[in-house]
């Protein structure tokens, strides 16, 4: 039967307008780390394929977490939260003025 013939679909030949680079999170690389570095050497490639990863991304992921820089990237992006202790201050000064 040809796929021509309605019995199967052909896919769609169009590619994606824009190539997406992939990206990672500091707590997957650092889990994909351990997990590479603790396999036996037999292993190591069959975590590379189920990941779909290259030897490259291990080189590199190793070189930031030795540089310190996965464990800066865990912490929360944005502000940092308002200490408890400012809060107060303010209050103080806003009392303090509205005394005066």
């Amino acid at each position: 039967m040809d796929e021509r013939e309605g019995g199967g679909r052909r896919p769609d030949p169009e590619v994606e307008p824009k190539a997406r680079r992939r990206s990672f999170s500091a707590a997957y690389k650092l889990r994909i780390l351990n997990e590479y570095e603790a396999a036996p050497d037999g292993q190591k490639g069959a975590i590379l394929r189920r990941e779909n990863l290259y030897s490259a991304h291990i080189v590199e992921w190793r070189k930031a977490r030795e540089a310190g820089a996965l464990a800066g990237l865990s912490k929360p992006k944005g502000r940092p939260p308002v200490d408890d202790r400012d809060k107060e201050l303010e209050k103080l000064r806003a009392e303090k003025a509205k005394l005066e």
